[in-house]
């Protein structure tokens, strides 16, 4: 018996009014300048990030996805897509202090391309990260609409796409990343409760013949098991790595100490959690619900954690229609403020008034709601956006490689480009048909499909954008070399080069007035600030700090 038609819309619109108030507020408290709309350097603490690591991670897709691979690939795929999902926050935790290193004052991934590889390919980077976070909103919204549906036997008609869609986008137009960053811990902490409560009623509810558990070939060895192995912790982190969102909240912590802690607190709470979530599709089989009692209707297994639903009594289906809401909204809401960030930042150098990006954040929902009402296969939209980032992110991370310094931006865009033409050449050949090998871009026939074209595709992607990157820096010096015979000079290796003080300021996307950089370990922001800033005197104001300090970046390049 679902849960009637009043009680579910009352708990739906009752959530979504409590995180859009939480969001305004935020808003209202926090985000006073473009850079508050914008970003968070340098605020955060380890227990606060991490309840945003958790609650950014999950998504109401999670309750499609992750059953599924249990009812297909048993406890072994379960495992590694739990523990594949967890990875990126512990590389996250290594990268983080690096990269904030390289680029003290930028709060995007895409403010370390353009310092390493320059303008063009930040555009490109910017491009192809809007891609996979647009991937990943319309999955999100198509996940949430499904699944309302199926909890409450109410056909919303996409309501719910709209309303969470209207809710989000109000409190973050208005407060931007810093409502995201309050209303994620707030649904961090909420989904952990909800989860535990769900996690008492399941056991209590769902009765198992032990007979059943023990013969089960889901306790078994699988080949898609093992093939979940490589093809998750690549996928996701390359993937999450992408997600702007996410290098917000690296750039947000207030020193690397608290970033890395931030990151194994956010690991801690989020792989058993994906493993719960993913064990109901295994228990769904072994409690009969999946594939069902009907041979000839059977459940698919996307729907294991919904036929499982059924066994609940209304009180635990009322948490987690309740659950359901809190992870799209946590889920969605970091996506629109990574994506209008990378926007301003990346195409618009910073330089569009905080009115025209808050319109930015309206604008570009139209399109997701438009598709995520043709009901997508969720699992296909992300597994696209993750081929996506495992093409483009290695040639990327190359840049953070000091012994690679004669790498450049050339060989960084050959690479990304590379890496999706390898996918290309790896259909052709795998299915003997071009058609069959531009058609892997998409991933056509799922993650489930009987063969290794999937697999195929995430080995090929990363090791082909490498191959092309260095191929690229090859024929590059091979280039440099012919020249240097035909004119008689003689030949010399890069040298190593030398920081670029004459860097056009227009051309570089600038920081917003208030930009405060982040401490390092054992250091207070205040000293930080002492240090850049040597000429501020005491009492001046943050944004006077950085009016002077572009005051004096103009009078030395007009010295230059």
């Amino acid at each position: 018996m679902a849960i009637s038609s009043i009680v579910a819309n009352f708990l739906i619109y009752i959530v979504m009014a409590f995180f859009m108030l939480i969001g305004i507020y935020a808003g209202f408290k926090e985000t006073k300048t473009k850079t508050d709309f914008l970003s968070s350097i340098g605020t955060q603490t380890a227990l606060s990030l991490a309840a945003n690591w958790f609650a950014s991670n999950l998504g109401s897709s999670v309750l499609y996805a992750y059953p599924e691979v249990g009812a297909r690939a048993g406890i072994l795929g379960n495992f590694w897509y739990a523990f594949g999902s967890t990875i990126p926050l512990l590389v996250f935790a290594w990268l983080g202090p690096i990269m904030r290193k390289k680029c003290p004052e930028g709060f995007l991934l895409t403010s370390f391309v353009y310092e390493r590889f320059g303008r063009i390919n930040q555009i490109y980077v910017s491009l192809m990260s809007m891609a996979y976070m647009f991937c990943y909103m319309i999955s999100e919204l198509s996940a949430v609409d499904g699944i309302l549906t199926l909890l409450t036997g109410i056909d919303f008609n996409h309501i719910p796409i709209i309303l969470i869609t209207i809710t989000t986008t109000l409190y973050t137009a208005y407060g931007g990343f810093r409502s995201s960053l309050l209303t994620d811990k707030v649904q961090g902490w909420a989904i952990v409760i909800l989860l535990i409560i769900s996690t008492i009623g399941f056991g209590v509810s769902v009765k198992l013949d032990p007979g059943v558990v023990s013969s089960s070939p889901l306790l078994q060895s699988n080949q898609l098991g093992w093939q979940l192995l490589y093809i998750m912790p690549v996928a996701i982190t390359f993937a999450n790595l992408f997600h702007q969102g996410y290098w917000q909240r690296a750039f947000s912590s207030k020193n690397d100490r608290e970033l890395i802690f931030s990151a194994l607190y956010g690991s801690i709470m989020l792989f058993p959690t994906l493993f719960l979530i993913g064990f109901t599709g295994i228990l769904a089989a072994w409690a009969g619900t999946y594939p069902g009692p009907d041979p000839n209707n059977p459940v698919d297994p996307d729907m294991s954690f919904f036929s499982l639903y059924t066994l609940l009594p209304d009180w635990v289906k009322g948490f987690v229609l309740v659950l359901t809401v809190s992870l799209s909204c946590s889920a969605y809401d970091s996506l629109q403020s990574a994506m209008v960030s990378t926007m301003s930042n990346d195409l618009f150098n910073n330089k569009l008034p905080l009115i025209f990006i808050r319109g930015l954040t309206v604008i570009f929902n139209v399109p997701v709601v438009i598709l995520a009402i043709r009901n997508l296969d969720v699992l296909i939209v992300f597994l696209v956006g993750d081929l996506i980032a495992a093409a483009v992110m290695p040639a990327v991370l190359l840049g953070l490689v000091d012994s690679l310094y004669f790498l450049n931006g050339f060989d960084s865009l050959v690479g990304g480009l590379g890496g999706f033409f390898s996918i290309f050449i790896f259909g052709a050949a795998y299915f003997n048909s071009a058609y069959e090998g531009a058609l892997l871009f998409i991933l056509s026939k799922g993650l489930y499909a009987d063969d290794y074209s999937v697999l195929g595709a995430f080995l090929v992607a990363p090791f082909g954008s490498i191959v092309f990157t260095f191929l690229a820096f090859g024929v590059r010096l091979l280039g440099k070399f012919i020249l240097a015979k035909i004119q008689g000079n003689e030949f010399e290796f890069p040298k190593r080069p030398e920081p670029d003080t004459t860097k056009d300021e227009f051309e570089k996307p600038e920081p917003a007035n208030d930009v405060k950089p982040y401490s390092t370990e054992g250091e207070s922001e205040k000293n930080v600030n002492v240090i850049i800033n040597p000429d501020t005197t005491e009492g001046e104001s943050e944004n006077t700090n950085t009016s002077n300090n572009a005051v004096k970046d103009s009078h030395s390049m007009n010295e230059v």
